[in-house]
């Protein structure tokens, strides 16, 4: 019986070891033709019909995929390209070249996102338009509605503003850039996020955890950059309509125009305004406050083969009007009048972006960004009063330089002056007046510098440091680390970690929970905010029936050496902003799927725990307003040639610590969390010729917050707080647009 045994194993080792023996690799290359050059495609995917397996191409085009048994299809696919099939009877004797023929014309094709891993070091993610449009993306705060990894909120009741959220922190952690240059920040670190029109957007990066030294010292959980794209390569001319039923009217067109080979011209213009008023939970108060806003984007741009040079102003109004619907804009403001509440903002942006890629020395280039910004906020809430003004002006020079086929080195200096003047004029009925008087100058120089180690095509490591010297603070470096492993073709490690700071505006970032009855409380000799960030992720992409998917694992820690603490729980009338004195740590972990079940149907599923402490009255506590357990998935479904389209995102929110309320009267109490909820949204489109129409619904089960505004019938009275958010606020909201596209000015 042993001898049986043993036969029986060595005759199966001889077996394995002669399919192994028999296992080929295949290796080859895809490439696109066209007239002037073949050029390769990075990311196509090759998938053996017979056994699911499949690869990626590399940065060159070119693969490798191991099979052992003959005959095998070999099926090729790359978006906007023909899928083509290759059958091969047995082990080519040299590598194959591959060539895929485009579906449509260069000038008409359409990115759309494919199931292939990022060749980014940093884990990020990026939004095309095709993602975008899966929603109606008035501007940059709805333009996350269907994507997992930043989370958007209402800040109050009263404002209609919206907040971002990554890795659990608030928004003003990620740095926000538009076209890789520092845009919202400062006192537009609240309402920026609808300064940007969606029309105006071609694609959003999105870059989890300690960003690049080169783009700043301000990224600490991540960072997002809005792309306008480059004008000769966007359409001719896109028209926009938008309405729902609240009222809202919305208008937009770009307008873009090669002038020359060299010289090209882009107009953005946007109109929106909502002149009557919503109240749908019927409090006596505006769901959403009426607005008007003009928003104009003027770009030049000069491309040659060695020169880059771009010139943008962008120049904006908005005047939002809320608060009791009984509230007149010329009415006398007392504490026996109607609550009103109003914010305008004028601001004025000029932008310079210069590069300059020598062709006799192609693995050098050098870039200057330069970006200016004049922004005026005048706002009341009630009988509170506040004026700021932001004058902001930074530069960034960039050298790069690949000296070897494996070394890197981006070296350069930044400067950065900010001056600020704010006026905070407090009344409260229940406690009197009192006058916040702020201004500061800062300027912040900066040296950096990025170097990039490439052994082989599996590893990437990413080591940079800056170092900041602020005219307040004195120096404070931020190193930075990344690194990037490909396990196998189909499996990726990253790890980060890194430093970063910022200063923080606590009457603008706090503004919301000053919509009420607490007294703001500032300390003297707040310091500026200093954090580490640490993350691991793992993707993995895998096949079923033909089919590609992508799963992604990965966790963060924040950990913060100081923080501006913002206190409610120290007292329900009272808003305290302190430096922090004890721990302060968010812990975030993501799992996410993408799969294509069939052809034209794409399915996103992604969950999130959060754990979100910090220090407040000397107990560390959870951050009020942060959902530990959050669920979401998008389904996204379109017919042939996308004549039609559909999507169907959910999102499951759950309980969320709520702050103190004991101070409060019995029955205005909070209970110690808020209850779990969904969210539902949906969007039809039809697409015919140029023209796209589309109807769709947020919050579609009509979700609404139980009483979101405390003591909303006595306003100016010691209970009143419209701070206290969790939930949406308005209900359910359909709306309906058509938009038009003319990809070229050629007959």
């Amino acid at each position: 019986m042993k001898k049986r045994i043993i036969i029986y194993i060595g005759v199966q080792i001889l077996l394995t070891q002669f399919i192994l023996l028999q296992a080929q690799n295949i290796n080859g290359v895809v490439k696109e033709k066209n007239e002037q050059a073949d050029s390769p495609l990075i990311g196509a995917n090759l998938i053996i019909q017979e056994t699911n397996k499949g690869v990626t191409t590399n940065a060159e085009g070119y693969f490798t995929i191991e099979t052992s048994q003959y005959p095998i299809h070999l099926i090729i696919s790359y978006v906007g390209y023909r899928t083509d099939t290759l059958l091969l009877t047995a082990p080519p004797q040299k590598p194959i070249e591959i060539y895929l023929t485009s579906e449509v014309s260069l000038e008409s094709v359409e990115i759309k996102a494919s199931k292939t891993l990022s060749v980014e070091t940093i884990q990020s993610e990026t939004l095309t338009t095709r993602d975008l449009q899966k929603a109606a993306c008035c501007n940059l705060s709805e333009s996350f509605e269907t994507n997992a990894s930043v989370d958007v909120s209402n800040t109050d009741a009263v404002s209609g503003t919206k907040q971002i959220r990554m890795l659990g922190l608030d928004g003003v952690y990620a740095q926000l850039m538009t076209e890789n240059m520092p845009a919202i920040r400062g006192l537009s670190a609240r309402s920026g996020l609808y300064f940007i029109p969606g029309t105006w957007i071609k694609s959003i990066d999105i870059n989890k955890g300690a960003g690049s030294v080169i783009n700043g010292y301000e990224a600490i959980t991540g960072q997002i950059n809005i792309d306008y794209g480059e004008i000769p390569k966007n359409e001719a001319l896109l028209l926009n309509f938008y309405t729902n039923i609240a009222g809202r009217i919305e208008g937009n067109a770009n307008i873009n125009i090669k002038l020359s080979e060299k010289w090209s011209i882009a107009t953005l213009l946007h109109a929106s305004d909502l002149s009557q008023q919503v109240d749908n939970n019927q409090d006596g108060f505006q769901d959403i406050p009426r607005f008007t806003q003009f928003n104009v984007l003027q770009r030049l741009m000069f491309a040659s083969k060695d020169f880059m040079w771009q010139l943008g102003i962008q120049a904006l109004t908005d005047d939002k009007i809320g608060g009791q619907t009984l509230f007149a804009t010329d009415q006398q403001r007392s504490f026996s009048s109607p609550y009103g509440v109003r914010f305008t903002t004028n601001r004025l942006q000029v932008f310079s972006k210069l590069g300059y890629l020598p062709r006799q020395k192609p693995t050098q280039s050098i870039a200057l960004t330069t970006t200016a910004v004049w922004h005026d906020q005048n706002s009341f809430w009630g009988m509170n009063n506040y004026e700021a003004e932001q004058q902001y002006w930074n530069a960034n020079l960039i050298y790069q330089n690949k000296f070897a086929p494996k070394h890197e080195l981006k070296i350069g200096g930044n400067i950065t002056i900010d001056n600020y003047k704010e006026n905070y004029q407090e009344n409260l009925l229940s406690s009197g007046s009192q006058t916040f008087i702020r201004k500061r100058e800062e300027t912040v120089l900066g040296i950096f510098a990025e170097y990039t180690f490439k052994p082989s095509e599996s590893w990437v490591l990413v080591a940079g440091l800056r170092t900041d010297f602020h005219n307040l603070y004195g120096n404070i470096p931020s190193p930075r680390l990344h690194i990037k492993y490909d396990i196998n073709d189909n499996t990726t490690l990253r790890l980060s970690g890194g430093r970063g700071f910022r200063v923080a505006n606590p009457i603008i970032e706090g503004n919301s929970y000053l919509i009420s009855s607490r007294k703001l409380y500032i300390e003297p000799n707040l310091q500026p905010e200093i954090a580490w960030n640490y993350g691991a992720s793992l993707s993995q992409r895998f096949f079923i029936n033909g089919y590609t998917g992508i799963l992604t694992v990965d966790f963060y820690r924040t950990q913060f050496e100081n923080q501006i603490v913002m206190d409610l729980d120290n007292n329900s009338h009272e808003v305290l902003f302190y430096n922090l004195r004890g721990l302060s740590f968010a812990n975030s972990f993501q799992t996410q799927v993408s799969y294509e079940p069939f052809k034209r149907f794409d399915v996103t599923m992604a969950y999130k725990y959060y754990d979100v402490q910090t220090t407040l009255s000397n107990q560390l506590m959870e951050v009020p307003f942060v959902a530990k357990h959050r669920a979401f998935i998008n389904l996204a479904y379109s017919t042939k040639k996308d004549a039609w389209q559909f999507d169907l995102t959910a999102e499951y929110v759950g309980a969320q610590r709520l702050p103190n309320t004991r101070q409060m009267p019995a029955d205005m109490q909070l209970p110690s969390y808020s209850p779990e909820f969904i969210l539902l949204n949906m969007q039809i489109t039809k697409n015919w010729k140029n023209w796209a129409f589309y109807v769709g619904a947020e919050d579609l089960a009509n979700y609404m917050q139980d009483m979101p505004i405390m003591a909303a019938d006595q306003p100016h009275g010691e209970h009143f707080d419209a701070g206290l958010i969790y939930a949406p606020v308005m209900g359910r909201m359909v709306y309906t647009g058509v938009r038009f596209q003319w990809d070229t000015w050629k007959p």
